[in-house]
């Protein structure tokens, strides 16, 4: 990262357009303040413009948004996280008569600490199931260790026999899209996978067991069979 540039104060400007005013050349100016011609040619260059010494406020481009339009592009994304920057930008245009890009909307996230991210993959609970674990765990949050001893904890998951569902990020040049070390091999139909059951107490933890199909509510109440 490059250093910043530090900006010369007024003082030390003011001394340079003295030297100027009694008639010193750049070249001797910047003798005497030890710093480059180029800074004691853009301060002089800047107060024959201006006939200022400091910067003059409210220069450069002024902002787009106002605070409402700000809020108004901040709100859509908190109610549609997948809402993209574009369709927030047409909407803004469409209901506030506001036309800005879509750098715009993204830098007005990005003062939120909002920033584009691909979506985490999560097991999907439903309202009703969601208020059914919550219930649960404030019926179970004042448990003593003896009560959590008689609990069994118990899951399934899949594993793909070739492959990956999820997605692979890999580093390369924009021709080494079909570089075999930049792709990810799949197979038709899948490859397969293996479905399994197990489960862990306080004191250890269970065999898996093979699943034949989907797991049902069934199964769990029957028990299901030791695996290897």
């Amino acid at each position: 990262m490059a250093p910043t540039r530090k900006e010369p104060s007024n003082e030390f400007r003011e001394t340079i357009v003295k030297h100027f005013l009694n008639g010193d050349s750049e070249h001797d100016i910047a003798t005497k303040m030890l710093c480059s011609r180029n800074t004691i040619h853009s301060i002089i260059v800047k107060y024959k413009k201006t006939k200022c010494i400091g910067n003059i406020l409210d220069r450069g481009r002024k902002r787009k948004t106002t605070i409402h339009v700000d809020k108004a592009i901040q709100g859509k994304i908190k109610v549609d996280r997948r809402k993209s920057a574009p369709t927030v930008g047409q909407e803004i245009e469409q209901e506030l008569g506001v036309l800005i890009s879509n750098q715009t909307v993204r830098r007005r996230l990005h003062e939120i600490r909002f920033y584009g991210r691909v979506a985490r993959k999560k097991l999907y609970v439903n309202k009703a199931n969601r208020l059914k674990r919550l219930k649960y765990v404030k019926m179970h949050e004042d448990k003593d260790m003896e009560f959590w001893k008689t609990v069994l904890w118990s899951d399934e998951s899949k594993f793909n026999l070739f492959g990956s569902d999820g997605k692979v990020m890999v580093w390369r040049s924009p021709k080494e899209e079909f570089n075999p070390a930049c792709t990810v091999p799949t197979v038709k139909h899948g490859g397969g996978n293996v479905k399994v059951w197990g489960c862990f107490a306080w004191n250890g933890v269970g065999n898996l067991a093979f699943i034949d199909g989907n797991m049902t509510g069934e199964m769990k109440s029957n028990g299901v069979p030791t695996g290897q």
